[in-house]
Order: structure tokens, then C-alpha cells, then sequence
């Protein structure tokens, strides 16, 4: 197929595009049409955009979200975890370059921000290394560590390292359970569970210096991405309380840890090696065959996440195309000055919902 027989479209259909979505190489979570809903509460503009023979066969596309950025009247795009499809093949990466440039000139944008699941050493990650894309902040976790399911529960437990085994152990013998809740919880009992998701995600936001949103904003994630089946909730309880949390998403053949947290008691008590070994074990039995712990940070959190198998991946990181150089030029000068303004006025609002010139 040659790139003069992929015509460029506008997906409008929510289960086209989800469908499309989680059949596509290099497939992330944060392309589903929810994630778009999600960010479309922020001031960003989802726009989907694929190419492919026909509507009813993409091959290739991007979840793309716009913002028109003050003063000069133009448009930033990211597409969080994307483009995604058959991107290896150099004719598709050709044909969907100029379709963003068409995008571009269409909807004003100046600068189009990429992040998506690609390897270095792939065809697609290595074309994204040179001219014309340049490397960009990161927003997204460039490394990750994933766990192949399909070997099966005793071969995952065998994968766990012994102090992560014998926490696991500890965690049960101490009494604590495992609490799970899907798209299918009523609303009256789900209400109450996010409430204690969010009290124990910002105790542990505060405790490691990083940013939880508002508790609408997970209220909202959860209302969008619930009726498709595509989220879960966990936790760890001991003794009645919650002590630990897990929230998941799901992608075609993926479930991806996405946000987690636990209490000094759920600390003390290793709650936390009991919950995330649980979600793994549930998920191989459920049929998906990859665990995606979403990021490694430094120091501890890298070394539990590394206790329980798998394997380091690293991505090529975001990338920026510029579709207008002189504007293009102009972002770059004054977006980190117009972001730190967004985030100080929220916070002297007393609020912060990293709506400003956050990506995520």
C-alpha cells in the first residue's frame, strides 16, 4: 500500500475510534476517545485524526488535543501516547505527517507534541530521532516497567523477588484483604470507595511532593471511562480500613497502573506488595497479557516496582514537530512562563487542577 492510497479523516464515533484504538500497534490508554473527554474538561479541544484506505479501515492516527494558546491566536497539539497505528512502515509515517500539516494549517496549530510508546531501536522510534521532530519536555513517563501475564500465575509468583514474596506473605497472614471495584460497582457504592481513593492518593501526593488533582477530576475519569469497562479500583483493607489504593486502566490486551497510594498503616502492614501482586494475578487470570507499571521514578519506588518481574522499557520520549516556525519559535520562549503563571494563580486560588498548559 503506498502512501497515495491513504486518504486522511476525522473520526466521530467514539466506538470506531476505541475500536480502532486498541487493535493498533503501539496502543496506550491515553489514546481512547475517554482520555480526550477527560482533558476536554481542562480547555483542550480532542480532535481524532487517522488515514487509511477508507473510515472503516484507519491504519494509522492520533487522539489529538488542541489549545489555543493567548496573545498570539494559535494552537499548541499533543497527542498524549500517540500517533499510533502502523507507524513502522515509513509510507504510513509519510502519508500521516502530511496529514497533521493539513491539520495544521486547518485548525491554526504551530507545534504538534508527541509522546508515543515507541523503542528507540524500532523503525518508528528511530524515525522520531532525527529531522523534522526535535526532543521536547517530557510529559508522559519515558521509561516504564512491564510484566508479560500470558506466563501464568505461578510463574509470575516465582518472578517476585523473595523480600517481595515474603511481604506479600506478611500482608496476608497480617490480615489484610483485597477490595475490588469495576464499571459494573453501583454508584452508591463506588461514590464512597473514590472518596477514600482520593483521601489516600493526596496523603501519599503530599508525603512523596507530587501533584493529585482535585478529587472531581478522578470522579470525572471514572464517570467517563466506567461504562466502557476500562477502569477498575482497588484496595488493600485491614481491620475495615482502606490502607492502600490502585487504579487501573485497560487497553485492548493491556491493564496499566496508572495511580496508587497507601496510608502509614497500609506501609507498616506491606499492604501495598499484597494489593499490586493481586491486581497482576487478577489481570493474567482475566485474559490480559501485559501489566504496565506506568513509569519509574528514582530511589525505593523503582526498586518495588522492579521486585516484582518483568522488564525496564524505554520509549523515545516526547518529541515536537513544528508545523510554523516563527510561532513555533514564540511557544517555546513563552509557554514555561505562561505555565508557571497558570500554576501560581491556581494556587493563590487555592486549587490546582494543572488545567493551565499542563499536557497531561
Amino acid at each position: 500500500m503506498s502512501s497515495q492510497d491513504l486518504r486522511a479523516f476525522r473520526v466521530t464515533d467514539a466506538t470506531t475510534w476505541n475500536a480502532f484504538v486498541e487493535s493498533a500497534a503501539y496502543h496506550a490508554f491515553p489514546q481512547l476517545w475517554e482520555w480526550g473527554e477527560v482533558r476536554a474538561m481542562g480547555g483542550w479541544t480532542p480532535v481524532r485524526l487517522a488515514i487509511g484506505p477508507s473510515a472503516e479501515s484507519p491504519v494509522a492516527g492520533a487522539q489529538l488535543l488542541l489549545r489555543r494558546i493567548p496573545v498570539v491566536g494559535w494552537h499548541l497539539a499533543y497527542a498524549p501516547r500517540g500517533p499510533i497505528g502502523r507507524m513502522d512502515d515509513p509510507r504510513t509515517r509519510a502519508a500521516f505527517m502530511h496529514a497533521l500539516r493539513v491539520l495544521g494549517r486547518t485548525e491554526r496549530i504551530a507545534t504538534v507534541r508527541i509522546d508515543p510508546e515507541a523503542a528507540p531501536d524500532t523503525p518508528y522510534g528511530s524515525a522520531l530521532m532525527s529531522l523534522p521532530w526535535r526532543a521536547a519536555p517530557k510529559v508522559q513517563p519515558p521509561t516504564t516497567r512491564v510484566v508479560d501475564l500470558t506466563v501464568g500465575e505461578e510463574a509470575l509468583r516465582a518472578s517476585l523477588k523473595r523480600k517481595h514474596r515474603q511481604y506479600v506473605n506478611k500482608a496476608e497472614r497480617g490480615g489484610v484483604t483485597i477490595e475490588r471495584f469495576d464499571g459494573s460497582s453501583p454508584a452508591d457504592v463506588i461514590g464512597p470507595a473514590l472518596a477514600d481513593f482520593n483521601r489516600i492518593y493526596r496523603f501519599t501526593a503530599q508525603r512523596a511532593g507530587f501533584v493529585a488533582r482535585e478529587p472531581f477530576y478522578y470522579e470525572r475519569v471514572w464517570s467517563l471511562f466506567a461504562p466502557t469497562g476500562r477502569v477498575r479500583l482497588s484496595f488493600a483493607l485491614h481491620d475495615g480500613e482502606r490502607v492502600a489504593t490502585l487504579f487501573h486502566f485497560t487497553c485492548g490486551e493491556r491493564a496499566v497502573e496508572s495511580y496508587g497510594g497507601m496510608t502509614d498503616a497500609g506501609a507498616d502492614l506491606r499492604a501495598n506488595y499484597l494489593l499490586k501482586w493481586t491486581a497482576m494475578a487478577d489481570f493474567a487470570r482475566d485474559g490480559f497479557a501485559v501489566y504496565d507499571m506506568w513509569g519509574l521514578a528514582t530511589g525505593g519506588i523503582r526498586q518495588f516496582k522492579e521486585g516484582f518481574g518483568g522488564e525496564e522499557v524505554e520509549y523515545v520520549g516526547a518529541r515536537d514537530l513544528a508545523l510554523r516556525g516563527p510561532i513555533d519559535a514564540a511557544l517555546r520562549l513563552g509557554l514555561p512562563a505562561y505555565g508557571l503563571a497558570q500554576r501560581l494563580r491556581q494556587r493563590l486560588l487555592g486549587r490546582d487542577d494543572r488545567s493551565g498548559a499542563d499536557l497531561a
